[in-house]
């Protein structure tokens, strides 16, 4: 059968889009395409371009796919990482995003940046350490994550009770005439910042399906919380799935049995010879 060239084209892209065996310039432009998602117009900025426009270009001739390749995959990113486009919200997520993004998702801006710059030169060693969480898979099916995947679950329930959290604001009486602050982009440790007189509050936002339910903090989250006591409060948004009920609990450090368990992520360390 001869597939003419924009057949040859469609084809690509539905490989690349369904999580068929990724070639390792498809899995740099993964990571890429999450900082785009992510960061948006800075992320762009930070990357030496002007617009989206040119950013696209470029990225993608450098990382030899085809610019529609880089947009979808950054698209597929969207409802989960970004706070200006909706993205591919009908899909279920990927295997290989949800790895992206378990493994990137609490670092920095600056450090996320640097992983880019470095997937970008093609460095061997740097490429393989920061594309080997994408994983390699050998089925359309084992990669499809379905809309009943524990990640998506994560993901949805996560996005649903801060949702609620930011409706109900207003009524809460703890937080009455303060100001919030959404930092859920910083990476700080915690979903909201509530402002007062003498300083602020943070609030890391959880939800529950049922009445009672496990909840999960990364390590951020929980460093920052046994750093700031009384000052870190969890706002627990349970029964989600009757009649939402918001719980504020400040300090979870002395108030919750948790226990550490350890998931395999990228992290980074800045050096400098002196």
């Amino acid at each position: 059968m001869i597939v003419s060239e924009g057949e040859s084209t469609l084809l690509d892209e539905y490989r690349v889009m369904n999580d068929s065996p990724m070639s390792e310039s498809h899995k740099r432009a993964l990571v890429v395409a999450y900082f785009l998602s992510r960061f948006d117009r800075k992320g762009i900025r930070a990357l030496g371009f002007d617009t989206a426009v040119e950013a696209f270009e470029k990225l993608s001739s450098q990382l030899g796919v085809k610019t529609s390749t880089l947009k979808h995959m950054r698209d597929s990113f969207d409802p989960y990482c970004s706070q200006v486009r909706v993205g591919w919200h009908q899909r279920p997520i990927l295997r290989s995003r949800a790895n992206v993004i378990q493994a990137y998702e609490e670092l920095s801006e600056a450090a996320i940046a640097e992983i880019v710059r470095q997937v970008l030169n093609n460095r061997e060693e740097a490429v393989q350490q920061y594309t080997a969480p994408i994983g390699k898979e050998d089925s359309l099916t084992d990669m499809s994550l379905g809309e009943n995947s524990a990640f998506a679950n994560r993901l949805r329930t996560g996005e649903t009770a801060e949702t609620f959290f930011v409706e109900n604001y207003p009524l809460i009486e703890t937080f009455k005439g303060r100001k919030l602050e959404d930092t859920r982009k910083l990476g700080v440790g915690f979903d909201f910042r509530v402002s007062h007189h003498s300083g602020f509050q943070a609030v890391e936002v959880k939800g529950v399906r049922e009445a009672h339910g496990y909840i999960s903090f990364t390590d951020k989250e929980w460093s920052t919380a046994i750093a700031m006591r009384t000052d870190y409060i969890l706002a627990l948004v349970h029964s989600m799935d009757y009649k939402p009920e918001l719980n504020l609990i400040p300090n979870p450090v002395e108030r919750l049995d948790i226990k550490m368990r350890s998931i395999e992520s990228v992290s980074v360390c800045w050096n400098a010879r002196v």
